[in-house]
C-alpha cells in the first residue's frame, strides 16, 4: 500500500496480490529480443505481476479504480481498504479500466450475487460489455463478475469520456480491451494518470510496439500506449499501473528517447 497526494486529493495504490507469468509465453512474438531485460526475470523466465486497485479521495466523494482478482485467488482488496478505513459501503464509484478477470474480481457479493460495494455506482466501459456478452461461450471471469449486475440501477456504460469527479475523468485508451479506459486525475496543478493495462510491463514501455497475448488488437494498442507515453512523459504527471511494479506508483522516464519506469519512493 501506498499514498500519494495529487493537488488536493489522495491517491491510494492497493494490491490485491501478486503473482508471476512467464514472460515468453505471453510475449511470443519477440521472445528472442529479451536480453536487456533479464534483470527483471526469475531463474525460470518469470516476471513478478502486481495485481494492483487505486484508491481516489477528494472533491467529497470515494472512488475505487478495479477490484482485483478477487477470493478466488485470496485476494486481498477488501483487507487492505479495511487497514485505510474504507469499508465497502464506503465507495461512492467504482471504475473499471477493463473487464477482465483480474480486475472485477471483488465486484460481486458471491452469497448474493448483489454489488460488493453496495452503494455504489459501477462505471463500466459499453464497449467491452458488449464484446465479452456477445462471445460465445462467455468468459468466466465476465459471467462470475460482471454480467450479474445487468439490469441493476447500479450499472453505467460508459463510452468515450466521462466526469466522474471534478478532479477525475475517464479517458478512452482502447487496444488492451476493445473499451479499455484510463483516467486522468487533476487538481492544484497537479496531474496523475491512471492507466489500468495500457502499459503492462517495463517492457512496454521501452517496446510499445511489443503487444502479449493478453492484448485484443496489436494496432490499437500499439497506437494508444505511444500517444498515451508521450503524454504522460510531456506532463510528468504521476502514473498508477495496474501491473508495473508493486505498488505501482511512479513516472516515466525518457532518457535518450527511450522510456522508463522509476517507482515512487516508499
Amino acid at each position: 500500500m501506498q499514498r500519494a497526494t495529487v493537488g488536493n486529493v489522495e491517491l491510494l495504490a492497493l494490491s490485491d496480490m501478486v503473482g508471476k507469468y512467464v514472460v515468453a509465453e505471453k510475449y511470443p512474438d519477440v521472445a528472442d529480443q529479451m536480453a536487456d531485460f533479464q534483470g527483471l526475470f526469475d531463474d525460470r523466465g518469470r516476471m513478478a505481476m502486481n495485481f494492483g486497485c487505486f484508491l481516489v479521495r477528494g472533491d467529497g466523494k470515494t472512488v475505487l479504480v478495479d477490484t482485483g482478482f478477487g477470493p478466488e485467488m485470496n485476494g486481498k482488496l477488501i483487507e487492505q481498504l479495511d487497514e485505510v478505513g474504507v469499508k465497502p459501503e464506503d465507495i461512492d464509484t467504482i471504475v473499471f479500466t477493463h473487464l477482465h478477470g483480474d480486475h472485477t474480481g471483488w465486484a460481486l457479493d458471491r452469497d448474493t450475487n448483489a454489488p460488493r460495494f453496495s452503494k455504489a455506482q459501477y462505471l463500466v466501459p459499453k464497449k467491452d460489455w458488449d464484446f465479452y456478452k456477445a462471445e460465445d461461450p462467455q468468459r468466466p471471469g465476465f459471467t462470475r463478475n460482471i454480467l450479474p449486475i445487468e439490469g441493476n440501477e447500479a450499472l453505467e456504460l460508459v463510452d468515450g469520456e466521462r466526469t466522474v469527479t471534478p478532479s477525475l475523468t475517464i479517458l478512452p485508451t482502447p487496444g488492451h480491451t476493445p473499451g479499455h479506459q484510463s483516467l486522468l486525475l487533476s487538481s492544484g496543478g497537479q496531474q496523475a494518470f491512471i492507466i489500468g493495462d495500457a502499459f503492462m510491463s517495463p517492457m512496454d514501455l521501452v517496446h510499445p510496439d511489443w503487444v502479449s497475448t493478453w492484448d485484443w488488437d496489436a494496432e490499437i494498442v500499439r497506437g494508444t500506449r505511444t500517444a498515451l507515453g508521450d503524454r504522460i512523459a510531456q506532463s510528468q504527471a504521476l502514473v498508477a499501473s495496474a501491473h508495473l511494479p508493486n505498488p505501482g506508483l511512479g513516472h516515466i522516464l525518457v532518457t535518450d528517447g527511450k522510456r522508463s519506469w522509476q517507482a515512487l519512493p516508499e
